[in-house]
């Protein structure tokens, strides 16, 4: 396993968010290297904005099958309607969002994400456990991510669990 201090290379999108912050290091020497913490939360922050973006309603043209995975498919589908109340509801939801993630999250090798139950049996509010192995060099960096989708706003949280 990396150490936190470990330097990797930063998404593509947290070079560009660092040059916007520092535009005095634009033409010059850029920091592009940076400790498995920041890389983690910048994991984080690309989960938590997939799972709160939501994807096109309507079914693509059967020759346009690779829109599925580009932007225009970016997110997961709109649940508002859809019931959660059984446990086969919240499983296939469940296996949208683990479909979702392997599709538009490239920095996972593997991606396993189960339901959690509620301390109480009156929580509405649906747990999830994201649990992904990151392409790192030299070794995969094993992450995992506790999301809860808020029942009132149906938007996601994310937070990061630290691995020992």
């Amino acid at each position: 396993m990396a150490k936190d201090d470990t330097a990797l290379l930063l998404s593509l999108l947290d070079r560009l968010l660092a040059d916007e912050a520092e535009p005095a290091m634009r033409g010059g020497v850029r920091r592009t290297a940076q400790s498995l913490a920041e890389i983690r939360n910048g994991v984080r922050r690309d989960l938590e904005n997939l799972l709160n973006t939501r994807a096109r309603p309507l079914a693509w043209q059967p020759a346009w099958t690779e829109l599925a995975s580009a932007l225009p498919g970016y997110g997961i589908p709109d649940f508002t309607a859809m019931p959660m109340t059984s446990a086969e509801d919240r499983e296939r939801f469940r296996a949208v969002i683990e479909q979702t993630i392997r599709r538009f999250e490239p920095r996972f090798r593997s991606v396993s994400v189960r339901l959690l139950d509620n301390a109480e049996g009156l929580d509405r509010t649906l747990r999830l456990r994201v649990d992904a192995l990151m392409y790192a060099d030299p070794t995969p960096e094993p992450m995992t991510f506790d999301s809860v989708l808020e029942p009132v706003n149906r938007s996601f949280s994310v937070t990061t669990r630290s691995h020992g």
